[in-house]
């Protein structure tokens, strides 16, 4: 019975996220089907409004709710709704799990389950049974890239990395849950695959960014400084080999396009300087509150010929929601990566440190809101927490213990 309430509640995720680039009426099937998840995510955190809140979760509903205030807000409300409900997903889950689920093994069967789903949903597409329903927007055509059930190669890349990671840690950890290692070890190595086939820049540095985190121990052995420097040489060979032996590959770590040089890669460099021309160029409120999306990738488009973001999350924030959306955005890292150091003897701490690692560099590159991951980290921050949680209760009753220990000690010496 476990068995196949499991299977349909996968099967309903997997349709949700493979039909999400379809089109319902103005906005996309993706788009239609959060809504009433974030109805039902906001009912159910203000039925547990009195609970004390994250320092990083404060920031994180005030980076929300400043896109609904920006200079244009009139003429491009759409987005700014939009984006409003894209940025409470990830506090309203953190709120939400930290509630519902009960303990830290079923919050660990959770995280693996997705973890598991997310690369074994793969197999369909890489055996030809199914097509994905992706396009690459930044190209205007299908896209050549692995993109699987995601909307495209880059959600699909990014979402692939953080699935392995995570997977990767639960291996590392020797984790209760994981039966078969040899089994779980296989889908490791078919995440990596997947990775690869996605032929996105962001996603590989994403993966290394993570592995590097989550495998840096605190006090290095000759035996890992030789196993890194072997895992390392292996990397840097197959990375020229792959190079050399895959046109694919190679065309897309250059940004090459239809057999010609574009300047869309290296062109980052354009976004990020028309965002903050547009930044620079408004009155006093723009500068502080945004001139808002539409029209920062309008700017870009008149720029550059493509209507895009800035692809750098701290110039799509100057742009879109100006200098209180920069100050939101840097107040949500501090806090969230001072939750994360208060808990570093605990034992998801390397986990948490490289998913906030791949986040950053996430943001850094590209930007944005990308729901998959939201759902991982809210997992991954809500286990630390858990942990936590665990850790004190201990601390308390070993406390009591010394307490009354003592008392029986001092008691004879009274008498």
């Amino acid at each position: 019975m476990k068995i196949i309430k499991k299977v349909l509640i996968y099967g309903i995720l997997f349709l949700l996220i493979y039909l999400g680039p379809i089109s319902v009426g103005p906005t996309t099937f993706s788009q239609f089907w959060k809504i009433p998840l974030f109805i039902f995510l906001f009912w159910q955190v203000l039925i547990i409004r009195n609970r004390k809140k994250q320092q990083f979760i404060k920031w994180s509903y005030a980076r929300a709710a400043k896109n609904l205030v920006t200079a244009n807000f009139s003429i491009s409300y759409y987005a700014g709704l939009l984006d409003f409900l894209r940025y409470m997903m990830f506090p309203l889950m953190f709120e939400y799990f930290s509630v519902k689920i009960k303990d830290l093994r079923s919050l660990d069967k959770v995280l693996l389950g997705f973890a598991q789903f997310i690369i074994i949903s793969s197999f369909p597409f890489v055996l030809g049974i199914l097509q994905s329903n992706a396009k690459d927007i930044m190209a205007n055509d299908v896209s050549e890239s692995f993109a699987g059930m995601f909307q495209n190669s880059h959600g699909a890349s990014i979402t692939f990395s953080t699935a392995t990671l995570i997977l990767l840690a639960f291996l590392k950890m020797k984790s209760s849950l994981i039966r078969y290692r040899k089994l779980n070890s296989v889908l490791v190595v078919f995440g990596v695959y997947l990775i690869y086939l996605t032929y996105v820049r962001t996603g590989y540095a994403m993966f290394a960014i993570g592995l590097f985190s989550l495998y840096l121990p605190n006090k290095f052995s000759i035996k890992q400084v030789i196993t890194a420097t072997v895992a390392i040489a292996l990397l840097v060979v197959g990375f020229f080999y792959l190079l050399e032996n895959s046109e694919e590959f190679y065309n897309r770590i250059f940004d090459i396009r239809n057999g010609k040089q574009t300047a869309v890669g290296s062109g980052r460099l354009i976004f990020w300087e028309s965002a903050f021309d547009l930044w620079y160029s408004g009155n006093l409120f723009e500068m502080l509150f945004g001139h808002g999306f539409d029209t920062l990738i309008d700017k870009i488009k008149d720029v550059t010929g493509i209507r895009v973001y800035a692809h750098n999350e701290f110039f799509t924030q100057l742009g879109q929601n100006g200098a209180l959306g920069v100050l939101f955005f840097l107040g949500y890292l501090i806090s969230l990566f001072g939750f994360i150091w208060k808990r570093k003897n605990l034992p998801s701490y390397r986990l948490a440190l490289s998913i906030y690692f791949i986040y950053i560099s996430l943001m850094l590159t590209q930007g944005g809101m990308w729901f998959e991951l939201d759902v991982f980290m809210a997992l991954v921050f809500v286990k630390l927490e858990f942990e936590q949680r665990i850790y004190k209760k201990k601390r308390q009753i070993l406390n009591k213990a010394f307490v009354s220990e003592q008392n029986i000690s001092i008691k004879p010496e009274i008498l």
